[in-house]
């Protein structure tokens, strides 16, 4: 477990949203120096891409439309060009396994922020950006979904203009924030999840009598509950996306999943159980500086957790599947190629619902609220193992 200190990033914050781009200052007492205009066309055209390629998952619009339109318009590097089209048809992918699932999205905005200058170096260049994109559900009143990520891309200079040819996703495994092309297996699979995940939610509906079940984040705890689920969901959802950036009351792991969870638990009314820091019987966070470990395996590793909650302390029971959760129950899910293989690599909370009753996910490293289930199943649909847990 290595941890990470919160990050206060010290950045030309420049703050992009629709069409235009400003570029803000560092501080109110020293205005920013005009960034070159060779910096401001790289800036541009990172956002065209970010706001082209998440347009691609709003469903019908002019607007959408022809911001993918302008991604797609863009100067890349030959050795980018398949990168690109397998990015914007995994967005393809998921816009449709959205439709079968019953999650709609009428609008996306993205801001992008830079963090420190444009790096150039004879033809090639290189950007590191903060993204923020926030999806607006239709039809609806739900909150919105959102996530932030950071990303550094590359540039070379091709003919005398700048081409994109890279992008390196930083915060988790990146299809937690951006989808990774489905082959035809894995998009059959992610297609019959999706179905069976909404047919599951309508029959769900009828039989869940739970207040918490039919509550939206905030209100609504079960009746005889020894915990406080509307303060465990008021902490995911207040510090899931924390602005000002990194406010979160505690030091981040570098992988803050589980850690961002189990303070969650805490907010909520589970107590510390003291003991050796290894041990999958104890479960505290003390904030220890280093070398001193600053909260127990459990606390901050998702099988540990896991191990902990269900094995050792009791404190959750196992579910038959996410038709059954309620507000505030624990998710986690393996990734092939991250986690240990049949062990969790992900932990997550359910912070609300759509109203069509698809449970809606709050979580770190990629600091996400209320993102769709039926998105992140379909991205781990093809083997990977689901946890569901009653908390």
């Amino acid at each position: 477990m290595i941890i990470r200190t919160a990050m206060r990033r010290a950045a030309i914050a420049a703050v992009v949203t629709g069409l235009a781009v400003s570029v803000l200052g560092n501080s109110p007492a020293q205005a920013a120096q005009p960034a070159p205009a060779e910096d401001k066309a790289l800036i541009e055209a990172a956002r065209t891409y970010f706001a082209g390629e998440n347009a691609i998952t709003v469903e019908g619009g002019a607007t959408a439309a022809s911001a993918t339109r302008k991604a797609e318009d863009l100067k890349v590097a030959e050795a980018f060009r398949a990168v690109r089209d397998d990015r914007m048809e995994a967005r393809e992918q998921l816009l449709g396994i959205n439709e079968l699932a019953g999650v709609r999205y009428s609008g996306v905005d993205t801001e992008l922020t830079p963090v420190g200058s444009v790096r150039t170096q004879g033809d090639t260049a290189r950007l590191s950006v903060r993204e923020h994109t926030e999806y607006t559900f239709a039809g609806s009143k739900d909150e919105p979904y959102s996530y932030t990520v950071r990303h550094n891309l590359s540039f070379v200079r091709t003919d005398g203009d700048w081409a994109l040819s890279k992008i390196s996703t930083l915060d988790g495994p990146a299809n937690l924030s951006t989808p990774e092309k489905l082959d035809p297996a894995e998009l059959s699979a992610a297609r019959k999840a999706a179905k069976e995940l909404r047919a599951e939610a309508a029959e769900g509906e009828g039989k869940i009598t739970d207040p918490a079940k039919k509550a939206s984040a905030g209100t609504g705890v079960r009746p005889a509950a020894a915990y406080d689920y509307s303060a465990m969901v008021a902490f995911a959802t207040k510090y899931a996306e924390p602005e000002p950036e990194d406010n979160v009351p505690y030091d981040r792991d570098e992988n803050d999943c589980t850690n961002f969870i189990s303070h969650a638990l805490k907010a909520g009314g589970w107590e510390r159980v003291l003991g050796w820091y290894r041990s999958d019987s104890v479960w505290w966070y003390t904030g220890n500086p280093w070398p001193l470990p600053p909260h127990s395996y459990t606390w901050g590793g998702a099988p540990n957790w896991q191990r902990f909650a269900r094995d050792e302390s009791e404190r959750v029971y196992e579910l038959s599947g996410p038709s059954s959760l309620a507000i505030a129950d624990v998710v986690q899910f393996e990734i092939f190629g991250y986690s240990d293989p049949g062990q969790p690599g992900h932990t997550m909370m359910v912070t609300d619902f759509t109203d069509d009753w698809m449970p809606k996910m709050s979580y770190h490293s990629t600091d996400t609220l209320n993102r769709p289930l039926s998105e992140i199943i379909a991205e781990h649909s093809d083997g990977e193992k689901f946890w569901y847990f009653r908390t």
